[in-house]
Parts: structure tokens; sequence; C-alpha cells
């Protein structure tokens, strides 16, 4: 019986690829008439009758679905039956890859196939025997290192081998044919077989399942039976609330909530499968060996098992270093020295610009458990303690977090001394937003960052511009002291990322607004060394300098210095001109002097953090700018 001329009309679900793809980062096209290499003893090729769709080609343990007919099965070793033969009807099966339910030629094409592929596939005789090829763990003799072969085509070096007992046996009939043939010939007769015994089928994929083995002995392996809706996925540490159940039994479903690498699973293999699900994902994973264990059980012979398992929900944690003496305990191992952040809920959109010293940040902050406050301050001022900095810049818009400041991090970088003009701390009453604030600091509630009430123009849903911000909050509210926050001595607080706005741009200022971001900067240094806190104060006055080291006139000023900022434009003088021709002589001195006091702060802040190369090199180059001063002399 021939092949049947009506091909399946089952369509690939499982790509959004067109019939006609083609790029550059993917394999080349495949045409009608191709002939392609299937194993690599070269033995099992496959003859393109009709081309797939769709971008996958079936794995090890994926479940295909497909049709195949045999077109020659000949050889006198082959079972009864056999000799010139085609099968009297077409097979439909569905099968498990790399499970021996398919003759060991059909499988090596079907890897190498797509859904709605029709090929036929040529082999030695031999290969018409169930089983599956050698891949994976059951190819290596030993970790990382492929068996002794033949030599091998490099591009043949990785496809799947075939059991040597049977790639030995396909040697043989071949050399048991030539010399048939050749005594033949000797003789003046003519052989019957023009050929080896030979297996030909015709094959079309009509779809795959795809199984992804999550351990490298494939103990544990998951179905995707729902895709999830997020492209995050949970880490070691973070919190994961997931139900499971024996497979058919979703009625006696369990819930649970538990830390990632923490807290004991009610089976170890479990771990492997929620760290590659997403959020909403649902799946049916297979457990065997270990895996299908409880953890610490001491079971011999353990189960093997089936298990649908849904992730409701996750929340990340993360360890945050708050300052340079904090973050050199962190390395020493002093996890207690980083404040932990808890999600509560997922920011919707990324940020478009960094948070960084010089924005300005709109927060909601309770603690307590009591009523939210929303605060206003700038970063890197002081206005607020450090930490809450930190917090606010590892957050994205309308993301809510409770975190856990221990004493070693409160007391790390403290409020600021006030000088003058930073930008104070302001607390703003907006009704319409504790609605939205009650929602985004419960752990239990449903939060969507859009409603009709809120804009009647029925903007984008999920939009985080949708809260009813003020437009000029940055300007509004009481002038408070964070005095006047008060947190509990634990250190636990929730806070909620409202708005912020993109710190200066250095390269983009101008004469007189790099002169009065100087002047602030130098003034925060000042306040900051008075108090005796030197590697702050220093961090104050190198973004001071930063904003002018780039200029003509810093680097006319200071000829010692080369005035580059890593990743910044440099303002080259240009032919003929001279920045300090421009000045008058004694509006030249004030802009040395003021200058040259920068670098000797810088310097003496060095000497007290024991950095004495760094000492040097500013009060050198104070001294290229004004040879006389002794000052640079003595320190």
């Amino acid at each position: 019986m021939t092949f049947k001329d009506d091909e399946s009309d089952i369509q690939s679900t499982l790509s959004d690829a067109p019939p006609d793809w083609n790029s550059d980062d993917e394999p080349p096209e495949d045409h009608v008439g191709d002939e392609n290499t299937c194993s690599r003893d070269g033995a099992v090729r496959k003859v393109i009758q009709k081309v797939g769709k769709g971008l996958e080609r079936p794995g090890q343990n994926d479940i295909v679905t497909l049709r195949f007919s045999t077109i020659q099965l000949d050889g006198s070793d082959n079972p009864p039956g056999s000799g010139s033969t085609e099968s009297p009807e077409d097979d439909v099966v569905t099968v498990e890859m790399g499970d021996n339910h398919l003759p060991l030629a059909v499988e090596f094409a079907v890897k190498h196939m797509r859904v709605g592929e029709v090929a036929e596939v040529r082999a030695p005789a031999v290969y018409s025997a169930v089983t599956s090829p050698l891949c994976g763990r059951s190819l290596r003799t030993q970790p990382g290192v492929l068996p002794k072969t033949d030599k091998v085509k490099r591009r043949h070096r990785f496809l799947p081998a075939a059991p040597r007992a049977i790639s030995e046996q396909a040697k043989k009939d071949l050399l048991n044919f030539r010399k048939a043939k050749q005594e033949a010939t000797d003789k003046g007769e003519t052989l019957a077989a023009t050929s080896p015994p030979m297996f030909r089928a015709r094959v079309e994929l009509l779809g795959m399942v795809c199984i992804l083995a999550l351990t490298e002995d494939r103990s544990v392996t998951k179905r995707i039976l729902q895709v999830g809706s997020s492209r995050r996925q949970p880490r070691k540490g973070d919190v994961v609330t997931f139900s499971y159940c024996l497979e058919g039994e979703r009625d006696r479903s369990e819930t649970c909530t538990l830390t990632l690498g923490e807290d004991k699973l009610p089976f170890s293999g479990l771990y492997h499968v929620l760290l590659s699900m997403k959020e909403e994902e649902r799946c049916l994973a297979r457990l065997s060996s270990a895996a299908a264990l409880p953890e610490d059980s001491g079971e011999a012979d353990p189960p093997q098992r089936s298990l649908e398992v849904s992730l409701l929900r996750w929340r990340r944690r993360d360890l945050l270093p708050v300052g340079p003496e904090v973050e050199a305990s962190a390395q020493n191992g002093g996890a207690a020295s980083c404040m932990l952040k808890t999600e509560i809920h997922q920011g919707p959109e990324r940020r478009s610009h960094d948070i960084e010293a010089g924005s300005m940040v709109l927060a909601a902050l309770a603690a307590g458990g009591g009523k939210a406050s929303l605060l206003s301050w700038r970063m890197g001022e002081g206005a607020v303690p450090g930490y809450l900095d930190v917090a606010a810049a590892s957050m994205r818009f309308c993301e809510s977090a409770a975190f856990e400041a221990s004493k070693s991090v409160q007391s790390c970088r403290p409020t600021g001394p006030s000088y003058q003009g930073q930008t104070p701390l302001r607390k703003l009453l907006v009704d319409e937003l504790e609605p939205w604030l009650s929602d985004l600091l419960n752990v239990e509630a449903e939060v969507v960052l859009a409603r009709g009430d809120v804009n009647e123009e029925s903007p984008k849903e999920g939009a985080p511009h949708l809260l009813p911000i003020p437009s000029d909050w940055m300007m509004q509210g009481e002038v408070i002291s964070w005095s006047d926050v008060s947190l509990p001595d634990d250190g636990r607080f929730k806070l909620v990322l409202l708005a912020a706005t993109e710190a200066v741009d250095l390269c983009l200022l101008e004469e007189e607004g790099q002169l009065h971001f100087l002047e602030l900067e130098r003034a925060h240094g000042n306040a900051l060394a008075k108090v005796g806190r030197f590697e702050e104060a220093s961090e104050a006055y190198r973004r001071a300098l930063d904003a002018v080291r780039r200029s003509p006139l810093y680097k006319a000023l200071f000829p010692t210095e080369r005035g580059h900022i890593q990743g910044a434009y440099i303002r080259e003088a240009c032919e003929g001109e001279h920045p300090l021709q421009k000045m008058s002589e004694e509006e030249a001195s004030t802009r040395r002097g003021q200058l040259v006091a920068l670098h000797l702060n810088l310097s003496l802040c060095a000497t007290k953090a024991g950095l004495f190369a760094l000492a040097r090199r500013h009060a050198e180059t104070a001294l290229g700018a004004e040879p006389e001063n002794a000052k640079e002399r003595t320190l």
C-alpha cells in the first residue's frame, strides 16, 4: 500500500514564525528535495518532501505525534515477513522520544524535523530495529567526554549516535554485500540485489509537546500545561506560593507558601520545578529517583510521581548593601549588615532612567502598622538616612516592598547635617492616593493600576502615570525633618515608589549651572567634614569637581590634571582660545581658589581614610595650580 496523498491538515501551534521564516541567526531554510544526514555515522539520511512550519524540532523526552509507513525493508537478517515490503497501513502514533517505541532510523529523522514536515527516511535495514539513539548521559563514558569512535566529520560530531551493536551490524551487512557482488562479478553472474539491505520509510510529523529536562540525570522533567504571564522566574531565597497535586487529582490539591532554599518542600524535586516556572504557570512535573522523595527522607526505593504544579505568585527577596562600610562587612560574610528587601507587588514598568544622587523621589512610607506617609526628598543630600536612599534606588515605579534594616544598617549612614541649598524633606497630603496605597501595601490585595474614575480618557491599562499624582509634587507639602517620622526600633518598614526625576547630567550643564552645582556640593561636603563623616564628604567634593573637571578653564588652571571623566565628553579649548583671558585677574584668582580648596579637602579626606597615595595626588594637583601655597606642601 502506498502512502496516502492527502497530507495532514494539523497546523503548527508551537511558533509564531511565518512559513517562509529565515534569518541570519537561524539555520538555513529547508527546501523540498534537500537531503540531510541525521546520525553521527552518516548512515541515516532523510529527503524532504514537504517543508514544515515553525522553528522547533523534537528533543529527548519530547512527546511527538507522527504518521509513518514502511516503503522498503529487505535483507536476510531481518525479521520474518520482511523482504521488499510496504506496511499494510499508515501508522499514526504518539510516543515519547528516547523511550524505545520507534524504529531507530525513524527516531533519528524525527529529531531533525519540524511540525508539518514530510520526509523519506533511508538507512541500512538493521536500523529498522525498535530502539532509540544514544544521546546525553547514555552517550558519554564519563562526564564531558565523548566515546572513542571512528573518524567522524566535524559537522556530524554532535549528532546522536546509534548503539554500537547496530552500527557494527550495518558495517558487516555492507561488507557482505560488497563481497557477494565481487564474487558474482568474478563468476560473470549478475547479483539479484542491486544495493545492500535497506530500510525506507515515509514520515510526517503531526505535532509535538515539549518536555523540559530540569536536571542532567532527567530525574526531574516538566511539561507546560499553561504558559505563565511573566518573564521573571523565582530564585533561591524568594518567597513562593504554589499548589500541587497528583496527576488527575486536582480536587485534592494543596497550597504552600515557603522560602526557596530555606524551608522544606513536600518533594525535593519541586525545588528545580519551581525555579523554572513563571507566575501563573501550570505544569505537569515528573519526579523519579531521589527527586520523588520528601526532603530528608530515607526511603531506599523511591516511587515515580507525576504532579500538577501551579505557581500562584512569588515575591523577590534581595540583600541590599548600604554604604561602603556595610559592603565590606557583607563580603566577609556579614549578611546581617545588609538590608533585606521583600517584594510585595511588582512594579508594572521598568524605569526609563536610574535613581541616583540628585534625583527627586516621591514615595509612601509605612511603618508599625500605621498610615502611610507621602514623602518627597532629593537623593544623596542627607535629608533621609542612607538606607532609605538605597531602598528607593532598588525599586520600580509603583512597586511596593517591605524592608528590614538592622541596627548596623541604621547607624551606617544616618541623616546628614543641614547646609545652605539643601532640598528639604516634605510631607504631602493627597487623599486620592490613599486607596491605592492601602492596596499596594497589602500583600493579599489584587492591584490594578488603571481605573476609569482616575482619568476619563481611558488611558492604557497598567501605566503608572494613571495614579493621581500632582504634577508639581516636588514643591508641594509641609517641610519636616526626619525626626518627625517615627520608625520602629526593629527597622521594619514598607515603601511604595510613586515618582522620581532624573538626576542632573553634568555633561549638559552650562557654566552657570556648573558653578551652582559646585557650590551646592561643596557646601554639602563641608557640612559632612565638620561632623567627621569624611568618606561621605569626599563623595560630595568629587561630585563638585566632576561638574567642572572637563572644562577648558579647569585644564588651564590645573595643568597637571587631564580633566578626564570616563564616559563623558571632554571640552577642549579651540585653537587660539585662552579661557583665562576672558576673565579678570580677580575672578580667575577666585575661581582658582575655589577649585584648589576642593582638591585640598579631598586630600584631607583621603588622609583621614588612610589613602595616602590619593591624598598626595590631590595635594600635587593643588600645588601645580598654586606653587606658592604652603598648605599643599605640608599635606
